[in-house]
């Protein structure tokens, strides 16, 4: 399983934290100042290179995974 080790890592880290902190995508898009996709794209990145699901989106809702 891939560790985290750099700058690029982080910030994957720091975008979610704050997606986690305010509750949901929406939320954290104007503490973030970027688009839901973008915010999107990067979680998908950081669950990529983790290698597992951190959270559940969509309409739905937004949920922590276990």
């Amino acid at each position: 399983r891939p560790m985290i080790t750099d700058q690029a890592d982080l910030k994957l880290l720091r975008i979610f934290l704050t997606i986690v902190e305010t509750g949901g995508f929406a939320a954290a898009q104007s503490d973030l100042n970027l688009s839901l996709s973008t915010i999107s794209s990067y979680v998908t990145a950081l669950e990529t290179r983790l290698g597992f699901t951190l959270c559940k989106r969509g309409r739905g809702g937004f949920a922590l995974t276990r």
